[in-house]
């Protein structure tokens, strides 16, 4: 894998690529627009939620039968891998007859360290405080890279970790295959990481979404064809 690659580390189904990098920041914007109407206008009859978190929130909409919506959700990252996941902001709702984009509107509000935008056909879900932010992994800014016969998203990451090598990758595969329908090849120019992932996991089928998860330095990618749990 080269010189750079500082180690790999497979524990069951978790592989983590350490490598180093430096790109600039392409600012995040919210633009409802770039998602067809049906997507975000879509109407989802009952939604309740009991004690529940943001991501389960997520979760629970990711499972809803809506073709065409992709989720790509960023996790607040803990501190250190030991670090027990924050779930300390919990709430309850019933919400009849709202659009997707009500549901992940209120989402938000009642958890209000995230905050959404949209980009093609993915909505991206993610922490407020890292918007603007030059030093955060998802916001950097990739002038090209290059797909070649790419069987699933996983296998994205590595020239991923090239063209960011003092960057840390890692992923996290199980429930469910994520391989495409065939070998895909592509040529995608200024984009940034973030929408990098909505791209490969848009590729994936009607509902595919991914998710960013773990600690500060030991972060991970999951990619779902038909939501997650």
């Amino acid at each position: 894998m080269g010189a750079r690659w500082k180690k790999i580390m497979r524990l069951a189904a978790f592989s983590l690529v350490l490598g180093v990098g430096d790109y600039g920041l392409a600012a995040q914007v919210r633009n409802d627009d770039a998602l067809p109407d049906s997507i975000l206008d879509y109407r989802v009859a009952r939604f309740d939620l009991s004690d529940s978190t943001l991501i389960e929130g997520l979760s629970k909409l990711s499972a809803e039968p809506i073709a065409g919506l992709h989720l790509g959700i960023e996790e607040i990252l803990q501190k250190k891998p030991s670090d027990s996941r924050d779930q300390s902001v919990r709430f309850s709702l019933h919400l009849e007859n709202k659009t997707v984009r009500d549901i992940i509107d209120t989402l938000c509000q009642f958890d209000n360290r995230y905050t959404w935008s949209s980009d093609a056909s993915s909505v991206n879900i993610y922490p407020r405080e890292i918007v603007g932010s030059s030093s955060y992994f998802l916001n950097r800014e990739l002038e090209q890279i290059t797909l070649k016969d790419i069987p699933d998203p996983y296998q994205a990451l590595t020239p991923l970790a090239k063209l960011l090598p003092g960057e840390q990758i890692g992923y996290m595969s199980g429930g469910g295959d994520p391989s495409y329908a065939s070998p895909w090849s592509a040529e995608l120019n200024h984009l940034t990481v973030r929408q990098l992932m909505n791209r490969i996991s848009e590729h994936m089928g009607p509902r595919g979404g991914w998710i960013l998860s773990g600690a500060e330095d030991q972060r991970f990618f999951f990619f779902f064809k038909l939501g997650f749990h």
